[in-house]
């Protein structure tokens, strides 16, 4: 157990390494995910609040509970016209944190899945349409719904998502990026980060994100994009064969 801050770049290379290990031979990517979540909050459980691994998933590809989670999301948020068997739906996989009911993507409340049904519905999540902007896939291809553009440009991607400041930092419109407020306040949150990468070929991206209740530059960020390599190394049979959800 340890916080960020007093890593050194030889516990940041043996974090990859072992991460990939705690990843690999898992029978799904959802499985994978549980397992770096897990991992990365009993290793730096000093710093980090929460941190999640989700994917982006075709909503045909979705298990019933999840699809019927997406189907109302969408239509309480009005886009349920939007959404049809090609949309994709960044899906939570994995998570971990301070709560017991962090632990399971099923008992998440409101983040087991997020349709990207279209750019306006995403622009109206502050969060989500940072992170997309920050790791290169932007949200104007979302309304072309073209899924074979998709599947070759999120191959090609990856970067970091960061907040500096959960509690101050605006967006464009003068929104907090972090909406959630009540949550950064109870649980002292400060900075946020994240990565994300493609899978070539293929239309899965995978996201991780972590709240953390220390201050970290960018620098600190971005030596997590390197999980990026390490879990789609790990993963990339069961992305490859479909096995993306753990059988429910």
């Amino acid at each position: 157990m340890a916080a960020i801050h007093t890593l050194d770049d030889g516990a940041y290379k043996r974090l990859e390494r072992e991460i990939q290990q705690v990843t690999r031979g898992k029978d799904t990517l959802e499985a994978a995910a549980k397992a770096y979540s897990t991992f990365m909050y009993g290793e730096l459980k000093d710093s980090i609040v929460l941190t999640r691994l989700f994917a982006t998933v075709p909503f045909e590809q979705l298990p019933p509970k999840r699809a019927e989670f997406v189907t109302n999301l969408a239509a309480s948020n009005g886009v349920a016209d939007k959404l049809d068997k090609d949309t994709l739906v960044l899906s939570l996989l994995g998570t971990c944190g301070q709560e017991p009911e962090w632990a399971q993507p099923s008992t998440s409340k409101g983040h087991l899945g997020i349709p990207l049904a279209s750019s306006s519905f995403i622009e109206a999540i502050p969060m989500m349409s940072r992170l997309l902007h920050q790791l290169g896939a932007g949200v104007d291809w979302i309304d072309r719904k073209d899924t074979s553009i998709v599947a070759r440009a999120l191959g090609m991607l990856g970067g970091v998502f960061y907040v500096q400041d959960a509690s101050t930092e605006l967006d464009a419109q003068g929104r907090k990026i972090i909406a959630g407020q009540q949550f950064v306040e109870a649980y002292h949150v400060k900075s946020v980060f994240g990565f994300g990468g493609g899978y070539s070929g293929t239309q899965i991206f995978i996201v991780g994100i972590s709240f953390l209740r220390d201050s970290i530059d960018k620098a600190t960020a971005e030596r997590f994009l390197s999980h990026v390599n390490r879990i789609k190394a790990s993963t990339m049979d069961v992305v490859s064969s479909g096995a993306l959800f753990d059988p429910s």
